[in-house]
């Protein structure tokens, strides 16, 4: 295991949710927790107020990850995606790099769109369409860009939620293993759309505008898919078409439909400058978008994707900001239904009495509580925990 770290412990509302975090790893298997290959992974530990205090740990089975999870209760723990024959040596190139998962890591803070509950986002507060966002961009990652264009098949494809607000997605096939850091960012890049260029996408051609159809392979298929879905659903605003364009589009939808099928796109009146916000529009929307870059693609943080060393969340732990737990997700059809303010709570309905600081309306478990404005309730233990961890209830003493 390495040089053992002890974690603070201060009193009150730490001292609470610990006592809880301890008693869920007691009643944990251990083989439940260890992610494959433990004895080749680093770990990294989080106290009550940052998420890794401390890396370069290791545990040579899962009996004694399980053994120092219930006797010191970090907050956080995360594990590499990369193996090492010598997980706990620094500083890194002493560890010996012996190869690492592909993770991409998708996060509802990554999303440039607003929440269409609450436009920007409160006080960085995810509420549950924001996590049906991260949801469907993770299921839009896999059925549309890995299995397709990558060619893996949904059993090599493994899904976790994050514990917090997002999901990550590892791949853990021997073709991906020894693959470099530049390799990761091609593929990163790829999701992204980084390098598409709209006037190839979108040529005109005797004056008139021409694009994809859906039946067009890759990228052009999918963003001709994907401007037919925005407009039968009448979402073409959501993208940042302007008003009336987008109102002309839906007006005359079947004439566009037609036409797109085609591989016409100008069959409603348009300037040049509309046309090209258009397109761009379209190809931004088509895919996942990737934090730090400004063209289209996916909301995967993309450091996450290429950093052949870094640390990510462990499946089924809990995160010392929510009390959930990193749900481990059978594949797209359980994610499809999985919602983690009902699936990824692991603790029970014991009433807990709270001060609340200023908190939204939010749901767990199908029950609806708050808003609140400083104000001392009662509340089950799951919903109180959630609200402790995040910062936002105290005891009420």
């Amino acid at each position: 295991m390495g040089e053992e770290v002890q974690l603070p412990i201060v009193g009150g509302e730490e001292s609470f949710i610990r006592g809880l975090f301890c008693a869920y790893y007691e009643k944990c298997d251990a083989a439940f927790l260890a992610p494959p290959l433990i004895e080749q992974r680093e770990f990294g530990l989080g106290t009550w107020n940052k998420k890794i205090e401390s890396r370069h740990m290791w545990f040579k089975s899962p009996a004694e990850l399980k053994s120092y999870l219930v006797r010191n209760t970090p907050f956080f723990i995360s594990y590499s995606t990369a193996y090492y024959e010598f997980p706990d040596r620094r500083p890194m190139p002493k560890k010996n790099w012996l190869g690492a998962d592909l993770v991409f890591d998708l996060d509802a803070d990554h999303l440039r769109r607003e929440c269409v509950e609450h436009g920007e986002h409160e006080e960085e507060w995810v509420c549950e369409k924001c996590l049906e966002n991260v949801r469907d961009e993770t299921i839009k990652l896999i059925e549309e860009f890995l299995m397709p264009d990558f060619g893996f098949s949904e059993n090599e494809i493994l899904i976790n939620f994050s514990g917090q607000r997002g999901y990550h997605v590892h791949i853990r096939t021997s073709e991906i293993l020894g693959m470099g850091s530049w390799a990761r960012r091609e593929i990163a890049d790829y999701i992204a759309g980084v390098g598409l260029d709209a006037s190839s996408i979108f040529p005109t051609i005797n004056g008139r505008m021409t694009g994809p159809t859906p039946e067009s392979q890759g990228w052009y298929g999918r963003i001709a898919r994907r401007f037919l879905q925005l407009l039968e659903a009448e979402k073409l605003e959501v993208i940042g078409v302007e008003k009336s364009l987008a109102r002309r589009f839906v007006k005359n939808k079947e004439k566009v439909i037609e036409g797109v099928k085609r591989g016409n796109w100008d069959t409603v009146k348009m300037t040049q400058q509309q046309k090209g916000e258009l397109a761009k529009k379209v190809i931004e929307s088509a895919g996942v978008h990737v934090e730090g870059f400004k063209e289209a693609g996916s909301e995967v943080d993309a450091g996450v994707t290429f950093d052949i060393s870094k640390l990510i969340r462990l499946p089924e732990s809990l995160h010392g900001e929510t009390g959930l737990a990193a749900r481990r997700i059978s594949g797209v059809s359980e994610l499809a239904g999985f919602d983690p303010l009902s699936g990824a709570v692991v603790f029970g309905d014991k009433p807990i009495r709270v001060k609340c600081s200023r908190v939204p309306k939010f749901i767990m478990k199908g029950v609806e509580y708050g808003p609140f404005n400083s104000e001392e309730v009662e509340l089950p233990e799951h919903a109180a925990v959630y609200l402790i961890c995040k910062r936002k209830a105290t005891l009420w003493r």
